[in-house]
Formats: C-alpha cells, structure tokens, sequence
C-alpha cells in the first residue's frame, strides 16, 4: 500500500508539473535575455526546464524507456545528456539549425515518443538510442539561439544536466508505477503528450505559413 501511494503521489507530481509547462508562454527574446542574467550554466538549465517541448519529448521518452528493459534506463540517460551538449555546443558556436524549423521537428519527436509510450511499443535497443539521440541533438540546437554573449560550453552544460535530470526523475516515477493501474496511467500520459505535440505541431505549420 504504501508503494502503490508513492506511486500515486510520483505520478501526481508529474501531471502537475506537465500541466505547469503547458502553462508557461512561449520563450521570447525578452526571456532569453531575462534568463541570461542568471549566468551562462543555470541560463542553460533554466531554458530548458521552461520549454514545454523539449520537457514533453523528455517525458515521453521517459515513459516510453520505462516499457523496456531497466537496464536501458541509465544508457538512454547517458545519451541525451551527450546529444543535448553535442546540439547545444554546436548551434551556439557554428549557429547551426538556424532557418531550421526545429520546433516543428521537436513537435514530432513529441508525437513519436508519446505513440509509442501510449501503445506500450517494446523496440530493440538501437531505436531507442536513435530517438534519444535524435532528440537530444534537437532539443540542444534548439537552445542555441539564447547561449548568444555568454559560453557557449557553460551553457550547453547546463541544458544536458537539466535534461538528464528530467529524464532520471521522469523514469524514477515511470518505474514506480509497474502495476497494472500504473501501466495504464503511464499510457494516459504519453497519449496527452503525443495530443500536445500535434498542437505544437499545427501552431509551427500555422506561423511558418504565416511568415511566408
């Protein structure tokens, strides 16, 4: 009883802490600049800890890594850490990703990840680390844009210490929740990620048409 109440209560924190970021307006100039104030490594943790994409994608990879081996857990970890310092590092010293549509690519990766948790999608090893990989170069190129006048390395840093962070809590209380009810609210979850990547999805179709 009272592991199934912690669960409940790890669960609980999550939704909570999802529906927060659903809440928090889309990152602007101003904030870019209003983060930087804080230094270069916590500009880059604050930056991705309030951006709804790239926590939604984080979440949903934590979900869908949670149906697979455990032993995958600290592996999947390990290479978004990397990949988020890779993309972070290099949009910022060789701006690349710029005129990219990067938010749409991270609103697919949302959609993937959120899929394939919500139908319990068992994979091999190999897709698993693409995805992580994938998205974690995406989420740190798309970052770059705010390292501009402080460092670059620091600020990389920061962003693929905050994603490991969320991935580890993220997967902590994935894990928690191995019962069947547990199992079932874990597909919830990764449904309503995957429902939020298609909204981010027709709102970065819908301003790049606007654009043009």
């Amino acid at each position: 009883m009272l592991g199934r109440n912690r669960a409940r209560d790890a669960f609980e924190t999550g939704a909570i802490a999802l529906l927060v970021a659903i809440c928090l307006p889309p990152t602007t100039a101003d904030a870019h600049t209003a983060l930087q104030g804080m230094g270069s490594l916590w500009s880059g943790v604050a930056h991705l800890l309030t951006s709804l994409d790239q926590l939604a994608f984080l979440l949903g990879l934590a979900i869908w890594t949670s149906f697979q081996d455990i032993r995958l857990d600290a592996i999947i970890i390990r290479v978004a850490f990397l990949a988020v310092l890779a993309g972070a590092w290099v949009g910022a010293e060789f701006a690349f990703g710029a005129g990219l549509n990067l938010l749409a690519a991270g609103a697919g990766l949302m959609m993937l990840v959120g899929l394939a948790g919500a139908a319990a999608l068992r994979v091999g090893t190999l897709p698993l680390l693409g995805v992580a990989l994938i998205g974690g170069l995406v989420c740190g190129t798309t970052n770059a844009d705010a390292a501009s006048g402080i460092s670059a390395a620091l600020f990389s840093l920061g962003g693929s210490i905050a994603a490991a962070s969320v991935l580890s809590y993220g997967l902590l209380a994935a894990r928690r929740l191995e019962s069947n009810w547990g199992s079932i609210a874990r597909r919830a979850g990764a449904s309503w990620i995957a429902a939020i990547g298609l909204i981010v999805l027709a709102f970065s179709i819908s301003r790049n048409a606007g654009q043009s």
